[in-house]
């Protein structure tokens, strides 16, 4: 589960081991990225541990949207990005409710 905190990454990169490499031509520069996320939300945490909760019981968002896209249309075994962007969006917004 998610913790507040730099979290660990996992960059591969020949240059260097600790950092990621991206030339950024528009800024003039090139950028250095670490890895790993710093999360200090208490709002992210609660959203992750609500997706914590469902995970694995069927009623996680992306199950949800996938099992009402196969039941709509059993002959198409994936859904459109657009579809499921849209379905996600909802789903999320039942599970921790609005503003996502």
């Amino acid at each position: 589960m998610a913790r507040k905190g730099l979290t660990t990454g996992r960059v591969k990169n020949m240059v260097g081991k600790a950092s990621r490499i991206y030339l950024k031509p528009s800024l003039g520069k090139v950028i250095f990225r670490y890895p790993g996320v710093f999360r200090k939300s208490e709002k992210v945490l609660a959203i992750n541990a609500k997706l914590e909760a469902v995970k694995g019981t069927g009623r996680a968002p992306a199950t949800v949207c996938h099992q009402k896209w196969i039941s709509e249309h059993p002959d198409i075994p994936h859904a459109p990005i657009d579809w499921m962007r849209s379905c996600m969006r909802e789903e999320m917004k039942k599970l921790i409710g609005g503003g996502v």
